[in-house]
């Protein structure tokens, strides 16, 4: 006997209180339901069903069989519905989330060669440095750089570790001098210009941490937005203390010179988020799949 089966028309029986319903429901004879009712009933060795003229409902026995029985189908369904979708070509709009300076210089070729991969698949990437929860937002992938992580029902994947560095250009530093430790920033203001990323509306000094001990410095420009702030130490306005997934490329090919390389600074990791493994779709898992193979030899930048 077909129990998965079995327990449908069970299920399908009680749901409307007829057999003669059920049956046209189910498209199959009479006869058919109640041989496979009576064969369920004979295979538990109870009874499930209260047989009348009028109508036919659940034993007490019937009803706890009936509930269980509901729970298994749903995850037949659920088996079913993730098989299909293992199978299934990656295709929809995937809505991406990343910060502004990330996505500004690591996503764009990695996005072109997916969706180059997967034509089927339309992008929506939203750059912000805003703090956004996938599910409430409806997002599908957010990459985060942080140290750790709330109580938000997501899987978390690292790609990569990043660091604060403090860096000039040549031409500052010939002009400046070089500061020999990080504590010269806050002694000699005059003579060491700092640049400083500050989210709008933040004021005062900043604190730059360096071997756990925090150096307040008082910016001469704030900006919200790391890409130009990197700009802006290249072309040799002031001493900048950048991530080093944004300067890693200045600091390769000295354009920027690292201050202080021997000191500890935070370090973060850069996570690909996505929802909780029950809600990942084909085109989720295939980006997922993507990234880390992007960033399986990165380790951590500069």
């Amino acid at each position: 006997m077909d129990r998965v089966r079995a327990l449908a028309w069970f299920c399908k029986v009680v749901d409307v209180e007829s057999i003669s319903q059920a049956a046209r429901t189910l498209r199959v004879s009479k006869a058919a339901v109640s041989k496979v009712l009576s064969s369920l009933e004979q295979e538990l060795g109870v009874t499930l069903l209260h047989r009348t003229t009028r109508a036919v409902r659940p034993t007490a026995t019937g009803r706890v069989v009936y509930t269980h029985a509901r729970t298994v189908l749903e995850q037949m369904r659920e088996l079913e519905a993730a098989a299909n979708a293992e199978k299934a070509e990656p295709s929809g709009t995937l809505r991406i989330t990343a910060p502004v300076a990330f996505g500004s210089l690591h996503l764009r070729a990695h996005i072109a060669a997916f969706i180059a991969k997967y034509p089927a698949v339309r992008i929506e990437l939203v750059l912000t440095d805003r703090y956004i929860r996938l599910a409430e937002e409806g997002f599908d992938v957010a990459i985060r750089v942080t140290r750790s992580f709330d109580d938000e029902d997501v899987v978390a994947v690292p790609l990569a570790r990043t660091r604060m560095i403090a860096c000039a250009s040549p031409e500052y530093l010939a002009r400046a001098g070089k500061p020999r430790t990080p504590r010269d920033l806050a002694r000699h203001p005059s003579r060491y210009t700092c640049i400083s990323y500050a989210a709008p509306g933040v004021t005062g000094r900043l604190a730059w941490h360096f071997d756990d001990e925090a150096v307040l410095i008082d910016p001469a420009v704030r900006v919200d937005n790391s890409v130009l702030l990197c700009d802006l130490a290249r072309s040799g306005a002031g001493i900048a203390f950048l991530l080093s997934f944004v300067c890693a490329a200045d600091l390769a090919n000295g354009t920027l010179i690292p201050l202080f390389p021997k000191a500890k600074t935070e370090q973060s990791t850069v996570f690909a988020l996505y929802p909780s493994p029950g809600h990942a779709t084909a085109k989720i898992r295939a980006f997922m799949e993507f990234l880390k193979s992007a960033y399986m030899g990165v380790g951590e930048w500069a």
